[in-house]
């Protein structure tokens, strides 16, 4: 209703100055009349930011250009001015249908973003506005033939190209950095539940040691004093092999890359892989968790998927973690049953959702400024990254 008031009130505004002043005249008055009024009712009224309105005034501004350029057209064929505004009058209320209905729902999302995301949006928009009014409206620049005037709104549009882009990678790279960063969290609560049911195992079994200790003991001292102490020895290996699988298996001493290749403990036992490692990192590592999880899961993951199409015999995967000097080495080595493609030093990804994983380890890799090289030879795949 207040919309609709405004609306009905801003047009009778536009009667009377024309009215008064005549076509020249209201064109002159037009942003002051209807556009100025129009950011006060969104910012007083709606609450909504300066920015905000002024974005959207001016995007509208510019979308009105289709149906003028669209009338234009028809007066060079036809000739008649009745024509041009009522074909313009026509195609507004069409275009504003589908405009509404359609691309206004994907736009308004802008306006939910950081103001600097705004502000990139509203350049456009806000530039073409001034410029149509003082080159046309305000002045006669538009019809000097000046190129400055003529190459104004390439150079707009230039740059809002160039700060869109850098603003739009920026908003992808803290994407992919907060998509990380949920998997690392998800990892960490699937591992939390592993280790948990992994103490309970434990305790039940350390459990049972030591209610039967005494029976143990009891046998030893039996065999022992019977002279059999190979039977003794024997019996005391049973126990110590019993007691060792009470224990978790630990596969460094850094607790972010014990727990990623835990998380793939399961698959790799169903699958029936070979998995050996050579892990020899400190504790802490300058690589941020998020990353040392992306490069390190990706590999693993892309790794179990290649043998798991293999025979039993050939599923096996090496991992190769150590530290030379200041760098971060890693490798991993798999087998694999098709002929990779290779296209720019990536694999060649088989089928959809399949080598987001490497061009994720590309990126996180670059990122960091390290290397990466993904070469498969002679029936081998292999994934190394310098850090």
């Amino acid at each position: 209703m207040i919309l609709f008031i405004f609306f009905v009130g801003v047009n009778l505004l536009q009667l009377a100055v024309y009215k008064r002043v005549g076509l020249v005249g209201t064109m002159w008055y037009y942003p002051f009349i209807t556009h100025v009024p129009s950011l006060l009712l969104y910012w007083l009224y709606f609450r909504r930011k300066v920015l905000s309105s002024i974005f959207a005034i001016t995007s509208a501004y510019l979308c009105c250009q289709l149906s003028k350029w669209l009338s234009m057209l028809s007066f060079v064929v036809y000739e008649r001015r009745w024509v041009e505004y009522g074909i313009r009058a026509v195609i507004t209320v069409i275009l504003g249908f589908l405009i509404i209905r359609y691309i206004a729902p994907s736009v308004a999302v802008i306006l939910t973003k950081p103001f600097k995301t705004v502000l990139i949006f509203s350049i456009l928009p806000l530039a073409y506005y001034l410029f149509d009014y003082i080159a046309t409206v305000y002045t006669n620049l538009l019809y000097s033939g000046s190129e400055v005037v003529f190459e104004f709104l390439p150079f707009v549009l230039c740059v809002a190209y160039l700060v869109f882009s850098v603003v739009y990678f920026r908003e992808y790279e803290e994407k992919c950095e907060a998509k990380q960063l949920g998997q690392l969290m998800e990892m960490k609560r699937a591992q939390s539940e592993k280790e948990i049911e992994a103490i309970r195992r434990s305790e039940y079994a350390v459990a049972l040691l030591r209610h039967d200790m005494r029976h143990f003991m009891n046998n030893i001292i039996s065999f022992i004093e019977q002279g059999e102490t190979e039977k003794a020895k024997a019996y005391i290996r049973e126990i110590i092999a019993a007691a060792d699988k009470t224990a978790m298996e630990r596969y460094c001493e850094n607790e972010i890359v014990n727990m990623i290749i835990s998380s793939y403990e399961n698959q790799i036992k169903e699958y029936g892989i070979s998995f050996s490692h050579s892990i020899q990192i400190p504790a802490k590592l300058w690589v941020s968790d998020v990353d040392l999880t992306s490069i390190l899961s990706n590999g693993l993951e892309n790794a179990i998927n290649a043998v798991s199409q293999l025979d039993s015999e050939d599923k096996r995967i090496a991992l190769d973690l150590r530290m030379n000097d200041d760098k971060l080495l890693l490798s991993i080595k798999n087998p694999y049953a098709h002929k990779v493609e290779m296209v720019d030093g990536l694999p060649l990804a088989k089928g959809d959702g399949h080598g987001l994983g490497t061009h994720s380890i590309k990126y996180i890799v670059e990122k960091l400024k390290g290397n990466c090289q993904f070469v498969a030879q002679d029936g081998q795949f292999t994934l190394r990254v310098v850090l």
